[in-house]
């Protein structure tokens, strides 16, 4: 083998080497000539329960938007990942020292006690407790001390992007917020019939206890529109201050209104009729779909938990009683990441006399505010 062939294949290698190191290693370590992309967040933009993570939405508005010139992406998001974690963590260190040009930061949900909407409160929501379900989405709303510790833990971090953006004139920085996943009460009223009406000798019971869902969804939906007006109120400062044009709040919630988690539910019942010589009845419900036919929402384990709160039959005794709830999850999946990337990209061209982030990271592409169909 020549030198001068061998030398080639070197650099070949080397080559392979730094483009296979670019999807897992910091920007630093990135082929020289990047403009650094740098995706910071919890489970959403680390992609909690998705198995394919270029779908993820760091990765889709990487390879959908940041086509030209090149971009290098670092997504440092981790599962768990909370407002004050990201700072005490070292997350908002690696943050700075990647020097980026876009910077997407999406944190909150994870926090102590809000992680609770869509872990205690969601697995009461799917065993159809719908009173303690409200109840724990009521105590998340008013917990005052969580929510000004998110609106200083955002003042901090935010207070950093302020000095980074002093130093790098050219970097963006967006706050994302988040989507309820849950439907919207006033979607679910006509399924409650089309559950219970079925079921025959259980009506009463059934309907008493589908008639709290709505309550229970409202509750939850508060939670999500605190979480999203506090992380709003602490970057309106840093909008309004020095370099405030490069700060932007990107809102998500609206557009997956239509796309909430699927809950198709199934109710099974047997009733023994003594007055009838002990004759069995059969009602079971036809699959009932409380949440979006059309979800962006990655699907969760089936609920299977007894539902006793049909005790007791209007008529007879009943002697065997199911349900399955199937479809219930809390993560975006392909698509709802595909909405968020194109959500970031156009994030402003709806508010008048505002620049899209496009436009400030210097592409002239026009607006458009159909995206998210």
């Amino acid at each position: 083998m020549t030198r001068s062939l061998h030398s080639a294949r070197l650099a070949v290698a080397l080559i392979l080497a730094l483009v296979g190191l670019l999807g897992t290693a910091p920007p630093s370590q990135a082929l020289a000539g990047c403009r650094i992309y740098v995706a910071s967040g919890d489970d959403v933009p680390f992609g909690k329960a998705m198995d394919d993570n270029p779908k993820r939405y760091p990765e889709q508005l990487l390879e959908d938007h940041l086509v030209s010139p090149g971009w290098c992406l670092y997504n440092q998001a981790k599962s768990g990942t909370t407002s004050s974690s990201f700072i005490s963590g070292g997350g908002m260190a690696s943050a700075y020292n990647s020097r980026p040009d876009l910077h997407t930061i999406q944190l909150g949900e994870q926090n102590s006690t809000i992680v609770n909407a869509i872990t205690s409160c969601f697995d009461k929501v799917k065993d159809h407790d719908f009173a303690g379900a409200a109840a724990c989405a009521v105590a998340i709303e008013g917990n005052t001390s969580l929510w000004t510790a998110v609106t200083n833990n955002y003042t901090s971090l935010l207070q950093t992007e302020r000095v980074m953006a002093s130093q790098r004139p050219g970097l963006v920085v967006a706050v994302v917020n988040y989507p309820n996943p849950y439907p919207r009460a006033a979607d679910v009223v006509d399924e409650i019939a089309l559950l219970c009406v079925p079921l025959i000798d259980t009506i009463p019971t059934c309907t008493v206890r589908w008639a709290q869902l709505p309550l229970a969804l409202t509750a939850l939906d508060r939670v999500f529109t605190k979480l999203n007006t506090t992380i709003k109120n602490s970057l309106g400062p840093f909008q309004a201050g020095p370099n405030g044009s490069r700060f932007v709040y990107v809102d998500i919630y609206p557009k997956f209104a239509d796309h909430c988690m699927e809950m198709k539910v199934t109710i099974k019942t047997k009733v023994e009729h003594p007055e009838e010589s002990g004759a069995v009845h059969q009602h079971d419900s036809p699959e009932v779909n409380f949440g979006c036919s059309s979800t962006w929402f990655v699907k969760g384990s089936d609920g299977t938990a007894k539902p006793n709160y049909l005790l007791p039959a209007a008529l007879g005794v009943l002697i065997e009683w199911s349900q399955t709830t199937k479809g219930m999850g809390v993560y975006p999946n392909a698509d709802g990441h595909q909405c968020i990337a194109d959500a970031i990209w156009e994030a402003d061209t709806i508010d008048p006399g505002t620049t899209p982030l496009k436009w400030k990271l210097g592409y002239g592409e026009p607006s458009s505010s159909d995206i998210c169909q």
